[in-house]
């Protein structure tokens, strides 16, 4: 009778020992997928930051630009223009009054 329990609480102890080293790895492994998904979330934020950050630089931008094309605008007359060499354009027709070449079979 020694001998069987001395089996059974080996079997006890190694099965004691496996839930052990499984719950231990388990652990490691949730705690890895825990700082990987809170490193994922914190590099997100700051990306993300960063790019609103430049996309409000980039309006701003465009903004300065927008200005400085009304300035430039205003300025524009036609002295200016003739002083750049521009001539002024000759009236262009790019249509003429003609019969078309198909024939209505219908009527």
């Amino acid at each position: 009778m020694t001998i069987n329990k001395t089996q059974q609480n080996n079997q006890y102890l190694g099965l004691v020992k496996s839930i052990t080293r499984y719950t231990f790895f388990g652990s490691i492994f949730v705690f890895a997928c825990y700082l990987y998904t809170i490193g994922a979330v914190t590099f997100s934020v700051i990306e993300r930051q960063g790019l609103e950050q430049s996309q409000k630089q980039l309006i701003s931008n465009i903004s300065m630009q927008e200005l400085k094309y009304l300035e430039e605008e205003k300025r524009l007359t036609k002295d200016v223009a003739y002083s750049f060499g521009m001539v002024e354009p000759k009236s262009i027709s790019f249509t003429e009054q003609k019969r078309a070449f198909a024939w209505n079979v219908g009527r």
